[in-house]
């Protein structure tokens, strides 16, 4: 039952070490190193079939050699995961010395105690220092879930090993092979490396869906929601907000003309340079969206349309006075601006968007580089429409 045991755990390991090198496939990196952790601790556990043919202290020191470098990419990929710094210099240091001192009691003391206690400290340590490095990023259950099972990764070895070394007597190398403590790192090292494994299969692969679905609602040029991201922000099939809120439509005056006389790649230099100050704008709850080519659209909730038209002027005075030389554009370049609030009597907030449409629209038709405004949106007052523009 033991040597069943014993080959079973290498296979599991070997199965998780396939599956996150699959799963890296799909552009996660974390997943390489784990996969490349797991196949290292799989070869580790299958290291004393060489017994047969191979002394010992060779088949003990290639063992520990892979079980350091299984805990090193254990710690690169934790590290990777979460974009911590990676503080190579210290786990490669902590590597070096461990296995320096792991062949020392193989070679010089012939000790399976200190061997087995220096190569758990050695990896111990190893995961330690990447917990430290991430300790502050931890963010979605999943994550904190992964945090957790590195914990009792790190005291199942310590604990197991303290007990072993205090406990033992000096048993030589070639008894580990059917001694009771392999027995028992077999059965606690599976507990372990299962629950390593599935919480952190479990966050790469959220993290994998998490980028498919910004990389399906977020614009790649300017980093704002695109038309379906801003569609999932509002939620609910667009309905409008139960306050007020308002939509401000932009687009960049003579578009064509900026990519016709400075080159596309200028042109995008604009549009960045609209959605920073676009993004840049400081309203609660502020969604900004780049719906196509040179247009724009950010919702304000709970904002009255004195506010929303006064920060699109803002905006617009700020993009006309921008020095783009540093982009290649040695003029000035302006947008117009329309600006509409939601109604009682809108059905979706696509009513005011279509609203704001209109008056970009007239901003665009009455000479460019101007917000207009609509006071009378969705009110209609007995006076008639009262029609706000704001240009130089």
């Amino acid at each position: 039952m033991d040597d069943n045991f014993a080959f079973l755990l290498p296979v599991v390991l070997s199965l998780f070490g396939v599956a996150f090198l699959v799963v890296a496939r799909y552009g996660n990196r974390a997943a390489l190193f784990w996969g490349g952790g797991y196949l290292c601790a799989a070869l580790g556990f299958l290291a004393p079939l060489l017994l047969a043919v191979l002394p010992a202290p060779v088949v003990a020191l290639a063992a520990e050699a892979v079980f350091v470098c299984a805990f090193l990419l254990y710690s690169q990929a934790l590290i990777c995961h979460f974009n911590a710094p990676r503080i190579l210099a210290l786990r490669c240091a902590i590597a070096v010395l461990g296995y320096a001192a792991i062949a020392v009691a193989v070679l010089g003391a012939g000790s399976l105690r200190y061997e087995l206690f220096l190569s758990d400290i050695t990896c111990g340590l190893l995961l330690v220092a990447a917990m430290v490095s991430i300790r502050f990023r931890l963010r979605a259950p999943v994550d904190k879930a992964l945090f957790a099972a590195s914990v009792y990764v790190v005291l199942e070895t310590l604990v197991r090993t303290l007990v072993f070394f205090y406990m033992a007597g000096t048993p030589a190398i070639d008894d580990f092979v059917g001694s009771p403590y392999a027995y028992v790192m077999q059965i606690t090292s599976t507990v372990g490396a299962l629950l390593l494994a599935l919480t952190a299969l479990a966050s790469v692969a959220l993290r994998i869906l998490d980028g498919h679905r910004k990389d399906a609602e977020e614009d790649p040029l300017t980093g704002l929601l695109n038309r379906r991201g801003f569609e999932q922000f509002i939620g609910e099939g667009g309905r409008t907000a139960r306050n007020e809120a308002a939509i401000i439509v932009a687009d960049i005056d003579w578009f064509k003309a900026i990519n016709d006389h400075f080159g596309h790649a200028a042109g995008d230099e604009a549009i960045r340079e609209v959605a920073r100050l676009l993004r840049a704008v400081s309203w609660p709850g502020l969604a900004v969206a780049r719906f196509g080519g040179e247009e724009f659209i950010a919702y304000l909730p709970n904002c009255r349309l004195p506010d929303a038209h006064m920060l699109a002027n803002t905006v617009r005075i700020a993009l006309a006075e921008r020095d783009l030389s540093g982009i290649g554009i040695d003029r000035a370049i302006t947008a117009s601006f329309g600006v509409a609030v939601t109604a009682a009597g809108d059905h979706t907030i696509h009513d005011a968007i279509s609203r704001a449409d209109r008056l970009l629209y007239l901003a665009k038709s009455s000479g460019r580089n101007r917000v207009v405004s609509n006071a009378a949106e969705g009110v209609q007052p007995a006076a008639g429409p009262r029609l706000f523009v704001v240009r130089d």
